[in-house]
């Protein structure tokens, strides 16, 4: 495990997927009253930077600092973001856990919600879905909440600001509710305990052990969560929960100068104490000691990594344009060194399968600049050199001017992406996008500012300036070697130095120099002719067939602009596949694309295309083989030649499996120590252990060949049902004719798909009711309680019934929510859904589940089937109905304007299964005509305990005698 990388941080990230109840009443300390506080700077008052134009900043008297934008994409939309300077590193060690545990608790009984049960109920009957539009998160160094509002209508309006008031100075804090949440929280800590977190904090420790961070994880300590009095909550909520520490943000379609009057309105009253919380004393970096090693092990860790490290003080900059440009040439660099991690991971007996570098700032108090990469089958040993000198090599001989122009291109091409979709930014992410800007003090500058700057700053980018960057910062005695890995003796501290002194000693020769290729698939032959054109008025989309038999839908939208999506769906997928094969699915998943092409290898393909858009993803579906991918309108062309050139000259280069089967430990191991393993056990037994679910013996993974795969996929790439579907910013009469060009030259190939009647039919499902237990092998105490109810299938009969049985599962989970977590305190996140499948015959599940500590299990499950079986009695309420129904309403509202759900739902399969059209002119109508009657009758027929299955997950070390079934 690599010492905290950006995207392990997000692990120590904590936050509420879910509202749990309001507060607010006056604090409890002395406060002043609302006087003139010290404004806070923007990051653009320092910078040559301008901040986007449309972007409104400002300071209330009281110092809370605000930030709109208008936008209205999607129209009536609002989002509003709570960004409160403060997180863990503000606890006392008495307090350790207490903000997250906050987070929790401004949930729980306000001013504007006394009743801890009103606000939820109250948000669902407004269309505010709980987790989906409702959450925040707690880290380090801040808390945000945050709410994402279906409608700007006034009452809508008027919760959200209510709420994020509430959130500020109002919550109660009750010493019951404080009580009430205890199990909540302590279970969140269980379900998160994993042997990353436990690794990561063994490296803090050992790495800065005089540092708060080390000390400070945000989840607590169980003690101080089981005992923490209210004094612990209140004094952190005064102390830093105050406006001169907040910042509202605001996006969405309102008119600029009414939203800051509500603001100010809303907000102005809102007091500092007298005595603010002071900013933690970070500690100190322990520097000067030179080149050392850290070994960490455990048996469950999933991967062997190996990280070279430098750390620094870190030096905070403004955001200006020669700041940007003085962190460009070693971020270009570290893009070459893990493009040659990636290279070498591919040869034949290579010790590593992939690699990075990387730098990047820790909460503003140290700088890590590192190099990792993974063990090849846990051989730390084998894999250390190539660590090394792979490091020394760029350290030595600097780079190459293609390697350069390569990340150039795409660096450029990311900037443009940015510019030319700008006008579509969605309301939710510009606003998380502004709290971001907020929380690391960077300018919001438009996309069109930022590609200038780039490009102004890349033109003084040269190999040398890369080279020099690296060289700064590498060349120095102060090196930490870090090993992470399954188990090592004694001697493998002594061993890691002895190796590295070792490989130090060898000389290291410069890189190669490359050309780069061109593409080779840029003609396929004669254009192919139209067979039949329609047009799907309803829907406004385009259906042409060509005279080979490959059919295609062609849709023009405005969600997104210079972005366009395509997905092809060929043969059958997983109704074709071996069943003496089982796992050969995930086999040609991972290895497909990575394979190249017969003319160019992966690696070749990301050389060429370099600055282009056109990437093309293979996956295995349950009906088809799908080749998907995300381009421009400039590169689509590109994109069909790419996905033409894999169907009729894929590579399945022997690198690609290499590379694939070098991870197998990994992923064994992963399924042998956490919950995946049951996870993919319980898949399999709600399909009958049919073999196409059945995840396979490393064994027989190992044992897969090229061969296999093109005994499978070639008939399907050469003669099966072809259906592909174009969605985005695009004109459909230009995009006809290059599909001309591509698909339309394809061999001719079957015009329909074959029924695959008794492939479809899954034998031996499970029998309710029914117990089972699954378990895995660790240390960790997290366990599942889940119960399954069979339901139907999803096909043209039962798209009714399927779309009433979802909004059940809203209903379950509200009282699932209402009585495991709020009343009893029993679990952080309990939910349900059903998955209904439109391919195997009558296979459907309802699945409620609910994360905890493993020897509250049996009690939750048994819960969850008293629960099912009460609703079953014909109990729900309109009430419940509308509160199910209301945010299932706002999302269908949202759909209609998101490409995915256009080219998933309605587009793909149009022409194989035309009725899918007829499912998309109902929906909405449909859903609203939802009778309490129907609602009472579906939980009737399948919610009682006689039709459920109840599921236990959980470590070995916590299994017991299997109970009695429910």
């Amino acid at each position: 495990m690599k010492l905290t990388k950006p995207h392990l941080l997000l692990a120590l990230t904590l936050g509420v997927s879910a509202l749990s109840s309001f507060p607010v009443s006056a604090k409890e300390t002395p406060s002043i009253a609302a006087q003139a506080v010290d404004a806070r700077p923007w990051a653009h008052d320092s910078s040559d930077i301008a901040s986007d134009p449309k972007v409104v900043y400002g300071t209330l008297p009281n110092g809370m600092r605000y930030v709109l934008l208008p936008n209205d994409q999607p129209p009536g939309r609002v989002s509003m973001r709570l960004h409160i300077a403060a997180g863990s590193l503000m606890e006392r060690e008495d307090q350790r856990g207490v903000a997250h545990f906050l987070e929790h608790m401004v949930f729980n009984g306000s001013k504007n919600f006394p009743d801890s049960s009103q606000l939820i109920p109250k948000m669902q009957r407004l269309g505010i879905a709980f987790g989906a539009h409702a959450n925040a998160y707690t880290s380090f160094d801040e808390t945000v909440y945050m709410l994402d509002l279906p409608n700007n209508k006034e009452d809508t309006l008027k919760l959200g600001f209510d709420v994020m008031r509430d959130f500020g100075d109002g919550a109660f804090l009750r010493d019951e509710e404080i009580d009430k949440e205890r199990g909540v929280i302590l279970s969140e800590k269980t379900s998160r305990d994993s042997v990353q977190m436990r690794l990561m904090e063994q490296q803090f420790q050992a790495l800065l052990p005089d540092a708060l961070i080390s000390k400070r994880f945000p989840i607590g300590t169980e003690e101080i969560i089981k005992s923490a009095p209210r004094s612990a909550f209140t004094d952190f909520y005064n102390e830093y929960y105050i406006p001169s520490k907040m910042t509202f943000v605001y996006v969405g379609d309102f008119d600029a100068k009414e939203a800051e009057k509500r603001i100010r309105a809303t907000f102005g009253s809102m007091k500092n104490p007298a005595k603010a919380g002071a900013d933690p004393q970070l500690g100190k970096i322990s520097s000067g000691k030179g080149f050392q090693t850290l070994v960490v092990a455990d048996k469950e860790v999933a991967s062997t990594d190996l990280t070279l490290m430098v750390m620094t003080p870190h030096e905070k900059s403004a955001d200006t344009k020669a700041n940007r440009a003085k962190k460009l040439p070693l971020s270009i660099a570290n893009s070459i060194l893990g493009r040659r991690f990636s290279i070498l991971s591919k040869k034949e007996n290579a010790a590593i399968s992939g690699g990075e570098a990387y730098r990047y700032d820790l909460f503003e108090f140290t700088d890590i600049t590192g190099v990792s990469v993974v063990a090849n089958n846990h051989d730390w040993k084998a894999a250390l050199p190539v660590l090394e000198q792979e490091l020394r090599r760029a350290v030595q001989h600097g780079f190459t001017e293609s390697e350069l122009n390569e990340v150039k291109a795409n660096l450029v091409n990311a900037y443009q992406r940015a510019v030319k979709s700008a006008p579509s930014r969605q309301t939710n992410t510009l606003a998380s996008a502004l709290a971001k800007h907020i929380h690391s003090d960077a300018v919001f500058s438009t996309p069109a500012d930022d590609l200038a700057i780039l490009k102004e700053n890349l033109e003084k980018i040269t190999v040398e300036s890369c080279h020099e960057a690296l060289v700064k910062l590498w060349v120095t005695e102060n090196i930490t070697l870090v090993l992470t890995t399954t188990q090592a003796d004694a001697e493998a501290d002594a061993t890691l130095k002895k190796l590295y002194q070792q490989s130090t000693a060898k000389e290291v020769t410069a890189p190669e120099k490359t050309e780069s290729a061109k593409f080779a698939y840029t003609d396929f032959g004669q254009a192919g002719t139209i067979a039949k054109q329609t047009q799907v008025k309803e829907h406004d989309f385009t259906q042409v067939s060509f005279h080979n038999g490959c059919h295609c839908n062609i849709k023009k939208t405005d969600f997104e602009k210079n972005s366009v999506s395509v997905t092809t769906r060929v043969g059958a997928g997983k109704l074709t596949m071996p069943k003496d094969k089982p796992g050969l699915d995930m086999f040609a998943s991972a290895t497909f694309t990575a394979g190249g092409l017969g003319q160019h290898s992966s690696d070749e393909l990301r050389t060429i295309l370099a600055g282009r858009n056109a990437r093309v993803r293979f996956e295995v579906q349950e009906d088809a083989f799908a080749l998907a991918g995300n381009t421009t309108p400039e590169d689509l062309e590109l994109q069909l030649q790419m996905i033409c050139a894999y169907l009729t000259d894929p590579g399945f280069r022997p690198e690609a499996a290499r590379l694939f089967k070098a991870q197998l430990p990994s992923i064994y191991s992963k399924l042998k120590h956490s919950s995946a393993g049951p996870q993919t056990e319980l898949q399999a037994d709600l399909r009958g252990n049919d073999p196409r679910f059945v995840f396979p013996e490393e064994s027989q993974v190992r044992a897969f060949t090229v061969e296999d795969l093109k005994k499978w996929l070639l008939p399907a790439f050469e003669k099966g049902y072809l259906e592909i579907s174009i969605i985005g910013d695009l004109e459909p009469e230009k995009v006809i004719p290059i599909l001309a060009r591509t698909i339309g030259t394809l061999p001719e190939r079957a015009l329909t798909k074959p029924a695959y009647k008794a492939e479809r039919i899954l034998q031996n499902l499970p029998k309710t009711p029914g117990l089972r237990r699954y378990t895995f092998d660790s240390r960790v105490a997290p366990g599942t309680a889940m119960v399954v109810w069979k339901g139907p299938g999803l096909s043209d009969k039962t798209i009714k019934e399927t779309r009433r049985l979802g909004v059940l599962s809203s209903i379950l989970s509200n009282r699932m929510r209402e009585k495991i977590r709020e009343e009893l305190g029993e679990a952080y996140s309990p939910y349900a859904g059903f998955q209904p499948s439109d391919v195997f015959v009558d296979l459907g599940y309802l699945l409620a589940v609910s994360p905890g500590k493993a020897e509250q299990a049996e009690r939750v499950g048994k819960l969850i089937v008293d629960i099912g079986h009460n609703l079953a009695s014909g109990n729900i309420t309109e009430d419940e109905l509308n509160r199910a129904l209301a945010p299932k309403l706002s999302e269908l509202k949202t759909s209609l304007r998101e490409n995915d759900y256009w080219l998933s739902t309605v587009m793909s399969q149009s022409q194989e299964q035309p009725y899918r059209l007829n499912w998309a002119s109902e929906r909405d109508a449909d859903y609203q005509s939802i009778t309490l009657n129907e609602m009472n009758a579906l939980a009737q027929k399948y919610l009682n305990s006689g039709n459920a299955i109840r599921i236990e997950i959980m470590p070995v070390a916590e299994v017991a005698p299997l109970p009695e079934a429910p």
